[in-house]
């Protein structure tokens, strides 16, 4: 369906991972309309209990949450609910 999705995921983590500046970038598989549960699993797949589905809701405040805390920092976790 994208063809040139896989190098373009590939090209974007290049650029932000080689930039110098902090980062985290937040790996979602399955974006939900549901509403918020204020329930947010985050870690690292193959080490951490992490889901598929998560609300927008609750990746948009995991993503602020970023803004000021530090333990995903220049890190690729996976989140869901």
């Amino acid at each position: 369906m994208f063809p040139n999705a896989p190098a373009e995921l590939k090209g974007m983590t290049e650029a932000v991972t080689g930039s110098g500046l902090d980062y985290t970038i937040a790996r979602i598989t399955n974006p939900t309309d549901k509403p918020a549960t204020g329930r947010i699993r985050s870690g690292f797949l193959g080490h951490d209990k992490v889901g598929s589905a998560m609300s927008r809701a609750d990746i948009a405040a995991f993503l602020v949450s970023q803004l000021t805390e530090t333990r995903y920092r220049r890190a690729m976790p996976a989140i869901s609910n």
